[in-house]
């Protein structure tokens, strides 16, 4: 099976084709140009065509919602036309899920002057949380990009962390499960605002 993972929650944004489980594939760009500009070219430049894949992946967020609803509608609109499955992957779910140190840890994000956050206790996920300065116990998993931000007691942050690259492989996993994939009408970016 060859999948086609798309993430453009931040300012850069990447692409992945993986074939039966592994990464065949990784295209990264951060360019000064909006996404709804690089997109196309990018797909064409690495001659990528959608019609050739056998289902797609998109991250749905945490991230900038005018990048996520670009990537979110560029692929759904893929997978209905093309009536192929489709499977959203959220980015702090993967972040905590493949990134190897121990429980609790607490993937973060920072989205212009906030950040997001989840915790992964061993046994169960919180949900997708707003941090507002508490003390989290655990070790916080995040981008290098962001380590100007301390959650946890602890930290480990990644270089570079290839969210299509791993959507691709939840994808993977999940299209064994539910062959169908994700519900294409269902699928939106996560909308997360602070109150007022």
């Amino acid at each position: 099976m060859r999948i086609l993972s798309l993430d453009t929650s931040f300012s850069f944004f990447n692409f992945s084709v993986i074939e039966n489980g592994k990464v065949k594939f990784i295209y990264y760009l951060d360019s000064e140009r909006k996404t709804l500009q690089n997109l196309p070219k990018a797909l064409e430049g690495q001659c990528v065509k959608p019609e050739e894949f056998d289902a797609f992946a998109v991250s749905v967020g945490v991230g900038y919602l005018t990048s996520l609803r670009i990537g979110v509608t560029f692929m759904k609109t893929l997978a209905y036309v093309l009536k192929k499955p489709i499977v959203a992957y959220e980015n702090l779910h993967l972040i905590g899920r493949f990134t190897p140190v121990p429980t609790p840890k607490i993937p973060y994000l920072k989205v212009s002057t906030n950040i997001f956050y989840r915790v992964f206790d061993g046994k169960a996920v919180s949900e997708v949380r707003l941090h507002r300065g508490e003390k989290l116990k655990g070790t916080g998993v995040s981008l290098s990009i962001f380590s100007e931000e301390k959650i946890g007691e602890n930290q480990f942050y990644h270089p570079f962390f290839p969210f299509s690259a791993y959507g691709g492989i939840y994808a993977h996993e999940h299209l064994r499960e539910k062959p169908e994939g994700d519900d294409v009408f269902s699928i939106e970016p996560v909308y997360l605002k602070p109150p007022v």
